[in-house]
């Protein structure tokens, strides 16, 4: 064979005996040498200096690759431990040789690796360059693609969706703030060509039994506002709606209004400017304002009511007494006689309306202790401190529990 030195075959023993097979593996050692030294360089010289016997070779395996694949496959599973002792032992015996070649193959892939990425983005970018140039073409070639293949289309857009939630429904709601007039008018075409869905849609909506019950609480929530808001002499309730990119434009400078921090010399200004209410000007106001009058009347009616409940604070005790017995029966508790009697004089006198008015729950404690001098033990601590019951009550849509509390001295 040609670039095979016979007289490399001769051994090391004196007497000059050849070994063909050592030559051919040294060849094929000085080969593979060269191959990774200046690859470029070797195969330039294979295809100056072709070898027939290799060529011979290469056309056979060519008109007979099957065929040796298949006597290949047979030979590996009728030597499987025969291949895997040889593997064994001469990745021992070459350990550093072998490491060496997998250092130069992981090398190779990487630069392999490194080379495609490069490759990718400079397509990905000649393609960018392609649709800003062509926008109509590239998207009439995203048409015709999502055309051909509308269930791939649909599982990529959803996956997309998935993965950008967040950005995909700010795009889109930036979209509608840029051209409100043209999303409303969009809007309308799409009810005018769907009117029979819409219809159908409604209906099944209010077939449901929760959404049916959800309308006619509001109906009735509306109709008890109305009646409150004649009854006070106020005016109907007057809403006006915005379309939903002014709402957002308004929650944002809202929140940037009430949210931001302010500098020290803008809160002095803000204080500097402030003047509190004429004492006269409030007085006016609350004689014209039907709402401010039914407050006083409200105050007005506390404080008869507490002294007309609290004399009868024997009678109340005694049925105190008798549900807190009958509570024990049950396995519960016993009674704060003492709070329970405070507690009813609160209720018998709608204290929680009281409440309401805006005044607090511990001078509503007060003024029930002083309507109870003389009908009701008064309530001291161990170190003679007067106690005052805070009476349980319900302030902003939370229940608040009653609890005692140390009278203030004045």
């Amino acid at each position: 064979m040609a670039g095979v030195d016979d007289t490399s075959a001769h051994g090391d023993d004196r007497s000059g005996s050849t070994d063909p097979h050592k030559a051919w593996l040294r060849a094929g050692h000085a080969l593979q040498r060269a191959k990774s030294i200046n690859p470029e360089t070797g195969r330039r010289y294979r295809v100056a200096h072709p070898d027939p016997e290799l060529e011979q070779r290469r056309r056979y395996r060519s008109a007979n690759a099957e065929a040796i694949a298949a006597s290949k496959a047979r030979y590996i599973e009728a030597n499987r431990e025969h291949i895997r002792e040889y593997r064994k032992r001469y990745n021992t015996e070459h350990l550093e040789e072998v490491r060496a070649k997998n250092r130069e193959y992981m090398r190779q892939q990487a630069d392999k690796r490194r080379r495609a990425a490069v490759q990718r983005e400079k397509a990905r970018e000649r393609e960018r360059r392609w649709a800003q140039q062509h926008p109509e073409q590239k998207r009439a070639s995203i048409q015709r693609w999502k055309e051909a293949h509308p269930e791939k289309g649909a599982e990529y857009s959803r996956r997309y969706y998935e993965r950008n939630r967040e950005a995909v429904l700010a795009r889109a709601r930036d979209r509608r703030d840029a051209n409100p007039k043209k999303v409303a008018a969009a809007a309308r075409d799409w009810q005018q060509r769907n009117r029979e869905h819409l219809t159908e849609w409604q209906r099944q909506y209010r077939t449901k039994p929760d959404a049916y019950a959800r309308i006619l609480e509001s109906n009735r929530e509306n109709k008890k506002l109305q009646r409150r808001l004649r009854s006070a002499g106020l005016p109907a309730k007057r809403v006006t709606r915005l379309p939903a990119h002014e709402r957002r434009a308004n929650e944002q400078e809202a929140h940037s209004f009430f949210e931001r921090r302010r500098a020290a010399d803008e809160r002095k200004r803000m204080i500097a400017d402030y003047e509190a209410l004429d004492p006269h000007e409030l007085e006016q106001l609350r004689r014209r304002s039907i709402l401010a009058r039914r407050r006083f009347e409200q105050l007005d009616r506390f404080g008869p009511a507490v002294d007309r409940f609290s004399q009868r604070a024997d009678e109340l005790r005694e049925d105190a007494r008798m549900d807190s017995l009958a509570g024990q029966l049950r396995g519960k508790l016993p009674l704060d006689l003492d709070a329970e009697v405070r507690q009813r004089v609160f209720d018998e006198a709608d204290g929680d309306k009281y409440i309401a008015a805006g005044v607090s729950p511990v001078r509503v404690g007060d003024e029930i202790e002083q309507a109870l001098q003389g009908h009701a033990a008064p309530a001291i601590t161990s170190d003679g401190g007067r106690l005052i019951w805070v009476p349980a009550h319900t302030r902003s849509g939370r229940d608040v529990e009653g609890h005692w509390r140390r009278r203030s001295p004045g």
